[in-house]
């Protein structure tokens, strides 16, 4: 026990003029320390495996990051929306758009990856796939 806990214990020992009392104040006091000291070593352990569970996700982001870089410097091939020509890209910066090299429009991304108004594939509101929606429709 350091000094100061030993001059605290005097204190209180001096304060209760009942030994018996005293005693019992002590031995409660002791209880709350322990109860305390328990309690501090439980969130000392639940902070360490906070911390690891942390490390986790951060590795775990951080291989998403790299298998997203890496996927965003591949080739991908999609249909261009006006000739129909099977093109490879890759995709490009934010707002950049690219021509095709076949027939040298140039493409939007949400062209290419865009919600179609038929099953043709190739398909966009300018008509590039060159079908009778109105006819579609109708089968």
């Amino acid at each position: 026990m350091s000094e100061e806990m030993k001059k605290k214990v005097q204190e209180i020992e001096n304060t209760i003029s009942n030994k018996e009392e005293a005693t019992k104040v002590l031995g409660l006091v002791t209880e709350l320390i322990d109860m305390f000291a328990t309690k501090v070593v439980e969130v000392k352990e639940g902070q360490v495996k906070l911390e690891e569970k942390v490390e986790d996700v951060f590795e775990l982001l951080s291989n998403i990051e790299e298998e997203m870089i890496e996927n965003f410097n591949n080739e991908y091939e999609a249909q261009c929306p006006y000739c129909g020509e099977i093109i490879p890209f890759k995709i490009p910066e934010e707002d950049e758009d690219f021509e095709c090299p076949m027939c040298g429009k140039v493409i939007e991304m949400e062209l290419l990856f865009g919600d179609d108004d038929c099953d043709c594939g190739s398909c966009h509101e300018c008509g590039g796939c060159g079908h009778d929606h109105d006819e579609d429709d109708e089968d």
